[in-house]
């Protein structure tokens, strides 16, 4: 099992990137293929990685659809085309979400002609985490696309999460069948055919309730939530630590409640599975969050490594043609 890793990635590349390559290195996860500009290479080579020469960044600002013409030579784009080859077994980045999403698109393919692509991610709910797809890649699904997204996200939960028959549900604005739109409802009918476990509808104020293990929506939707959950928990922390640090007076109290804070953060933060997965996509691809930590990243390379081992794609090629 060899792995790609993309060392241009992150805000802060490369540093992130390298430390998370120490990280690995200390416990013996060396099976990589390591691809960034020439300067680095040195370094990485003296870890014991093997090293894959990039000409061409892809950087935050860029135009995906422009960078995925002129950027060929890029570190995004040569991992996909080794994954593409079976040179590796997955592709593990940081880098332009939009343009990771092309290039997996135009170089690997979709599993099924009919898939459409949906980044999967987890949350955290009060009793573990759940998972939601789509979070960006699709923002107008037909039907048949939230049926698959129930498909494979019940795939994924089985695989990381140890979810067997997996609840499923859709998000929408009310628990009746009749809510939303013309398209959720007929995805909701759809939904409710197919052989997947579907609950029904789940709404906003229920997501981190655990009421289910799959929750699929539409990428705009997903991504607002997402984005809005990240900022939230940061905001929330602040205001509490300030409350609490007031009402308590003295300076050991901040010994005292940092570890629930600590606790809290982690538990909310996409770190703990290290990125977002890339599902419907002809292979293993992991999109990990501009500002990855080291430990976030090197997280999502074990998460790669999990879906490897329980051969995802073929999974959910098999289960999306019954």
């Amino acid at each position: 099992m060899k792995i790609g890793f993309d060392l241009m990635g992150t805000d802060s590349a490369p540093d992130s990137e390298l430390a998370a390559l120490k990280i690995l290195q200390n416990e013996r996860l060396n099976n990589l293929l390591v691809c960034g500009k020439g300067e680095y290479e040195s370094q990485v080579v003296d870890m014991g990685y093997e090293f894959l020469l990039a000409h061409e960044v892809i950087g935050m600002h860029d135009i995906p659809s422009v960078a995925i013409r002129q950027k060929r030579s890029s570190s995004i784009a040569l991992l996909l085309e080794a994954l593409k080859k079976k040179e590796i077994d997955a592709v593990v980045s940081a880098s332009n979400t939009g343009a990771i999403m092309g290039f997996s698109m135009f170089i690997l393919g979709k599993i099924t002609e009919t898939t459409k692509a949906g980044l999967a991610v987890t949350l955290p709910t009060e009793i573990g985490y759940s998972i939601m797809l789509d979070v960006g890649a699709n923002i107008n699904p037909k039907i048949s696309d939230y049926c698959n997204y129930g498909i494979m996200g019940s795939v994924l939960a089985e695989i990381i999460l140890g979810k067997e028959n997996a609840r499923v549900a859709l998000l929408n604005i009310g628990g009746e069948s009749m809510k939303g739109d013309d398209s959720r409802q007929k995805a909701y009918a759809a939904l409710k055919e197919s052989s997947i476990n579907f609950i029904g509808n789940v709404e906003g104020n229920d997501i981190m309730k655990g009421f289910s293990d799959v929750i699929i929506c539409d990428g705009f939707t997903g991504n607002v939530i997402l984005k809005f959950s990240e900022g939230l928990i940061d905001t929330l922390t602040q205001m509490l630590k300030k409350t609490v640090y007031a009402a308590l007076r003295r300076r050991f109290g901040q010994f005292l409640v940092k570890p629930a804070f600590e606790n809290l953060k982690s538990k909310f933060s996409y770190e703990e599975y290290g990125g977002a997965i890339l599902l419907g996509v002809d292979g293993v691809v992991i999109v990990c969050h501009g500002r990855s930590s080291p430990e976030a990243l090197s997280n999502a390379i074990k998460l790669a490594r999990t879906c490897i081992e329980h051969n995802i794609v073929d999974e959910i090629r098999k289960r999306l043609k019954q």
